[in-house]
């Protein structure tokens, strides 16, 4: 463990937090001799009071090095992980929004997607968030924390903009096009629905089997289906003629798209779902993915500011205000 400085320079101004130190003359009562207070006792306001030129020195002394910006085993450690290369593609058209899985298909899909980032630490992840069209959330990597918090802030597109699943799926194909990832795979979160977009959901999973990318489709909702709710204030929507509109899962599709890529589809009835695409991702080979370095360091100034403060508070309530010393 080594300890540097940002600004080391700063540290020559240490010497400062000896002043309160140095002997200042006071007014006093002049005596011919120290022999009637010999035999005084020192009492505990007198020792304490003794203490605060100490205090304060201290109180300075800490504020001066955490100037310095001090910093403790700053040192570079060198990381392999072993994993695959995964892109998860989440569903947010407006059918998601349907609530056949309480309190709707949007918030357990989302909260599966969270469980599956948490879950491949050692994998690098990337996220895909379709509805008309796909959006590229993040590119497959190491680091989750932003992705989890963006996740927390997805909701289901209202705007009727429709499904463009077979796109989705392309997206995710060409983020792993470039990887040097022995195994890749896409993880689909969605009811199943495609009306949108120029590829259809057969042809991505006919490009996946060709680029040698597995696709495990996990739908969400009902056969049955529920009403979809459309608009700002979550209205549902309606047909031409006035009919509510309804949305059911689309297995057939899913379960093609498995097939043909060699992947295999579950459905999200149970969390059990998800535990079977982590023990079929697990099965897949790994590779070395990333070596890379990383500064481990602790920054000491927070600690040191706020060690002072105490301090500086306490020499208020003690010296200030309870022990008043009298001019």
């Amino acid at each position: 463990m080594t300890l540097s400085f940002v600004t080391p320079a700063l540290l020559l101004l240490a010497p400062l937090a000896l002043l309160p130190l140095l002997p200042r003359r006071r007014e006093g009562i002049l005596l011919s001799s120290l022999a009637p207070l010999a035999g005084l006792a020192m009492g505990w306001r007198v020792r304490l009071a003794l203490l605060h030129p100490g205090w304060r020195a201290l109180t300075l002394l800490l504020l001066l090095i955490a100037l310095a910006g001090p910093v403790l085993g700053e040192r570079t450690s060198t990381v392999v992980r072993r994993g695959v290369d995964l892109m998860l593609a989440l569903d947010i058209s407006a059918s998601m929004g349907a609530r056949d899985m309480p309190p709707d298909r949007m918030t357990v899909a989302r909260e599966a997607a969270a469980d599956f980032l948490l879950k491949r630490e050692d994998d690098r992840v990337g996220v895909i968030l379709f509805s008309g069209a796909p959006y590229l959330l993040s590119p497959p990597a190491l680091d989750k924390g932003p992705l989890l918090a963006r996740l927390q802030q997805t909701v289901a597109d209202r705007s009727g903009s429709g499904t463009a699943l077979g796109d989705a799926l392309a997206a995710a194909l060409a983020q792993l096009g470039n990887s040097p990832a022995k195994s890749k795979a896409v993880v689909l979160l969605t009811d199943g629905t495609s009306n949108r977009g120029r590829l259809t959901p057969l042809a991505a999973g006919r490009a996946a089997a060709a680029l040698g990318v597995r696709v495990y489709p996990v739908g969400f909702g009902s056969e049955e289906g529920a009403e979809v709710p459309l608009g700002p204030a979550g209205e549902i929507g309606r047909l031409a003629d006035g009919t509510p509109l309804r949305d059911a899962l689309e297995e057939g599709t899913l379960e093609e798209i498995a097939r043909l890529s060699g992947g295999r589809y579950f459905r999200a009835s149970s969390g059990d779902a998800l535990k079977e695409v982590y023990g079929r991702i697990d099965a897949l080979e790994t590779t070395p993915l990333e070596i890379r370095e990383r500064l481990i360091r602790q920054e000491l100034a927070p600690l040191l500011l706020q060690l002072a403060a105490g301090l500086l508070l306490l020499e208020i309530v003690l010296f200030r205000l309870w022990l008043r010393r009298v001019p």
